[in-house]
Order: C-alpha cells, then sequence, then structure tokens
C-alpha cells in the first residue's frame, strides 16, 4: 500500500509544472491591474477570503457558547441554589 501512494504522489508531481495559476494569481495582463478579468477575479477571491474567515469565526462562536454553557450547567450541578 506504501508503494502505491509513493507511487500516486511521485507521479501527481511530475505534472505538477503542467498546472497554471488561476487569473487572480498569475500577473496582470498586457492591460495592467484595470484589466476587467483582473479585478473581477480579486473581488471574487477577497470574496472568497471573507466567507471562509466568517465560517471560521461562526464555528469558534459555536465553541465558546458550548463551553459557556457547559461550565454553566457544571456549576449549577456543584452548587445548587
Amino acid at each position: 500500500m506504501k508503494d502505491y501512494f509513493a507511487i500516486l504522489g511521485t507521479a501527481l508531481l511530475v505534472t505538477l509544472p503542467r498546472v497554471n495559476a488561476c487569473v487572480g494569481c498569475r500577473a496582470p495582463g498586457v492591460g495592467g491591474a484595470e484589466e476587467p478579468q483582473t479585478v473581477t477575479a480579486g473581488i471574487a477571491f477577497s470574496w472568497s477570503v471573507i466567507s471562509l474567515l466568517v465560517l471560521v469565526l461562526l464555528v469558534l462562536a459555536g465553541l465558546t457558547a458550548y463551553i459557556a454553557k457547559t461550565c454553566q450547567r457544571l456549576d449549577s450541578e456543584k452548587n445548587p441554589s
């Protein structure tokens, strides 16, 4: 099984130089930075980063709420009023 993954990994690394960067990652075209494709790709990339940050913040907020609720429950069990 190790040999299979080693061969698969080697095959993927050999084909890696053929992979091209997306429009937002490569250098701007001859039209400069105001080229429509470059601007659109940059905006899309910005929104994708913001979306992923929101997702991370939602997960962290959920974990915080869970921990706070668990601490309150344990405190009320330990010190009943």
